[in-house]
């Protein structure tokens, strides 16, 4: 072998070496012990699942159990306050799928517009 087929062989055994530990670091940061979060605005929302929709532009759909609490400032409120606009952030377990809400934690009402009261033309 000359010194050209020994360098290349080096670097195939390398990066044979190097992409199955890249492709375990994700695997390695998801692990249990912590809650994950998404957050959103709701898309869709029935007495089974909502959908979101996060701010790189994924839409999520999570499953809602018996299980699963509806907070705003940290205090229960009712699961009807769970409305498609509504913004939120989700407590999904470790983040497998299937995903499963534990806690959503519901964004204050939008204010009402205020250009929409207003009815008179501008002049």
């Amino acid at each position: 072998m000359d010194r050209k087929s020994i360098g290349r062989l080096a670097i195939v055994a390398l990066g044979a070496a190097v992409i199955p530990l890249l492709l375990a670091l994700p695997a390695a940061f998801a692990h249990d012990g912590h809650i994950h979060t998404v957050m959103g605005t709701v898309t869709a929302v029935d007495q089974k699942h909502v959908e979101i929709k996060t701010p790189s532009g994924e839409v999520l759909s999570i499953a809602l159990n018996e299980k699963t609490t509806f907070v705003r400032a940290k205090k229960k409120i009712d699961p009807a306050e769970l409305k498609v606009g509504r913004r939120v952030v989700i407590g999904i377990g470790n983040g497998e799928d299937p995903l499963i809400a534990g806690e959503i934690q519901i964004g204050a009402a939008p204010a009402p517009a205020a250009h929409a009261a207003h009815k008179e033309p501008h002049k």
